[in-house]
């Protein structure tokens, strides 16, 4: 089995098993630490909303908020990785990675 298939497996299990909230900061948290490598000053807050949860980033001295559905985190489930999807495409949006 590929390194990347096991991946999908584990998120797929941690989208099932755990609370919504924990599965967002989960990937919160990941997502964080990719943009760390490149983007030095990262931090971010998860902040519940109406709808799911707002992903407050501060990306050296810029503001990004990204909401993230209670729908996409259901579907979560089934595509592990839509969430961390969802979020580079807000960045390369915005202009913060290419």
């Amino acid at each position: 089995m590929r390194k990347v298939e096991r991946n999908e497996i584990v998120r797929k299990i941690m989208a099932n098993r755990r609370p919504r909230d924990e599965f967002a900061r989960f990937v919160v948290t990941c997502v964080s630490q990719q943009l760390k490598e490149t983007h030095g000053e990262v931090d971010v807050e998860i902040i519940e909303a109406e709808k799911g949860y707002d992903s407050v980033w501060s990306i050296n001295g810029r503001e990004i908020i990204v909401l993230l559905e209670t729908e996409e985190l259901k579907q979560a489930k089934n595509q592990p990785y839509a969430i961390d999807e969802k979020l580079w495409q807000r960045f390369r949006q915005v202009g913060i990675v290419k």
